[in-house]
């Protein structure tokens, strides 16, 4: 019922078409704020071009979206019009109508017209966009007038509306008509878009961004004047010494701490996270689903939740990795429930013998960790319990990004985001294609996968798009290319005096990001 529920919902939508100032107040949506500006803690995230900013995790791509528009956009209540007033769909799914806002214009006060549309899905066919933007989908983009634009796709792609029309900034074709090198481009103008921000500085040693309201922002009025993301190595010390006003955290304890201290707590729903094992499919003894599967049943992953996160409150890893709380996720797929006995038994009969230590020979794996890892930890400490020696490779976060992207490695554990939207995150992470390189580039070649993943796309009957993805997850599950410990929440602490507007975004920001930097949150444009 809730899988419907939300399907129904999403098809409508479709239909449809601070430093702490002494004049702080608190803030509705009925009413601009008073508050002068809001200052969150977040680490640095690049350049804010399309071309350049950082995509080891979403805050590259959030920090563009407050400069630049998408013709579509979400809110709590799922897909709305952004740039877009309305849109239709060919009966085939192969042609996209949008209908433009009138009267929008760039930063630079030159007018956003249809042309300008049109040039940006060209530009980004020819140079990528560093955010999940499938442009081998796009056949066509054609003006039909000024305000009116027809985008034809290479083939049926149902997510369309919210994988590239909801993700693709639009940008102005009087700037970068004249770039041949957009990577090496990085002049004020490059962050000229229509967004309700604009980039007053950005410092590239620190990582702190201050963004200006765009008082001619044609979607509504800007609530906030001024936004300030600042780089901090503790951002819930720095909460407390009132440096920034709201940080994102995994911690349940510090929540906690936080709450005692009268700030202000939002937990994302769905959870949208997960921090998970990639196996190595080549490794000659892990091309062994039953080794994969021992493993599962060998590892406490309530357990290893409720010491990494401080709550019991968790949901533990779905074997078919949608979390259980989507309204994606299949409630029949088979699961692995903590029982040594079962991985015993499964580790004898694939022949690995314990030897008089309790350890079992031959079985000779190791697990690559970015940093300090307590899960790794835990995992080594659980396995050993089984006989299996573990080895961690601990190494730094931009050698585990290369390490993943190349898969040297017998296993992983990676976190990151990416589940909270449309279900079609399960082809592009394992045909290697996902953007979060944090995802990895691991590839799991499995014909029956494959040919479900790509029937998905064309399943604009979302029954029928259900039962497919249904039947994934079951694969994934079996196979187990990755097992998912835990699916993480993140809670937005915060001060709700210097502002109080948040919310969780319905399917997650763009392709699913479970945060609460939402543009949207700051513009009154309902």
């Amino acid at each position: 019922m809730k899988k419907l529920i939300f399907m129904l919902v999403a098809m409508l939508m479709v239909l449809a078409g601070c430093s702490n100032s002494d004049e702080s107040t608190s803030t509705t949506s009925e009413e601009k704020s008073e508050t002068n500006v809001v200052r969150i803690g977040w680490g640095n995230a690049g350049f804010p071009s399309p071309f350049t900013f950082s995509n080891s995790g979403p805050g590259g791509f959030l920090r563009n979206t407050f400069l630049f528009d998408t013709l579509t956009w979400k809110d709590d209540t799922g897909v709305i019009p952004w740039l877009a007033s309305s849109w239709e769909i060919s009966k085939d799914n192969l042609e996209y109508t949008f209908k433009l806002e009138k009267g929008v214009t760039f930063h630079d006060g030159e007018p956003l017209t249809a042309d300008d549309v049109v040039f940006s899905y060209n530009y980004f066919k020819e140079h990528t966009f560093q955010w999940n933007s499938d442009m081998t989908k796009i056949d066509s983009a054609e003006k039909i007038s000024d305000t009116e634009v027809k985008i034809t796709l290479t083939e049926a792609y149902v997510p369309f509306v919210t994988e590239i029309a909801g993700i693709l900034p639009i940008i102005p074709e009087h700037i970068w008509s004249k770039v041949d090198q957009p990577l090496e481009y990085q002049e004020d103008a490059a962050l000229v878009g229509s967004g309700p921000y604009t980039l007053d500085s950005y410092d590239s040693a620190t990582g702190n961004y201050k963004l200006l309201e765009n008082e001619n922002y044609f979607k509504g009025e800007v609530k906030v004047p001024e936004i300030q993301y600042i780089a901090s190595e503790n951002n819930i010390l720095a909460l407390q010494n009132k440096v920034i006003d709201g940080a994102m955290t995994t911690k349940y304890t510090e929540v906690q701490q936080l709450e005692q201290l009268g700030y202000d707590v939002l937990k994302s729903e769905p959870t949208g996270s997960a921090v998970r094992v990639v196996f190595n499919m080549n490794d000659e003894q892990l091309a062994d689903k039953n080794l994969r599967q021992a493993i599962a049943y060998a590892l406490d992953r309530a357990s290893i939740a409720e010491k990494l996160t401080g709550t019991s409150d968790i949901l533990v890893g779905n074997a078919g990795v949608i979390p259980l709380d989507s309204p994606w996720y299949n409630e029949n797929v088979k699961q692995y429930d903590y029982n040594v006995e079962k991985a015993n038994e499964m580790l004898d009969a694939l022949g690995y013998k314990k030897n008089a230590d309790g350890i079992r020979d031959g079985l000779n794996l190791s697990l690559t960790v970015s940093g300090t890892s307590q899960e790794g930890e835990l995992m080594q400490s659980m396995l050993k319990e089984v006989g299996i020696e573990l080895d961690l490779n601990t190494i730094d976060s931009a050698t585990f990004a290369t390490v993943m992207s190349e898969g040297n490695f017998d296993m992983t554990i990676t976190g990151h985001i990416g589940l909270s939207g449309d279900p079609d995150f399960l082809r592009t992470w394992f045909s290697g294609n996902a953007s979060n390189a944090w995802a990895g580039k691991a590839v799991f070649e499995n014909e029956e996968f494959t040919n479900l993943a790509n029937l998905q796309l064309t399943q604009a009957n979302e029954e029928e798009r259900g039962a497919t993805i249904d039947a994934m997850q079951d694969i994934l599950a079996e196979e187990l290319p990755t097992l998912v410990l835990y699916h993480r929440p993140f809670y937005y602490v915060y001060d709700s005096s210097v502002y109080d507007n948040y919310f969780n975004t319905y399917g997650g920001i763009a392709d699913g990001i479970p945060l609460t930097d939402n543009k949207a949150a700051y513009v009154d444009y309902k």
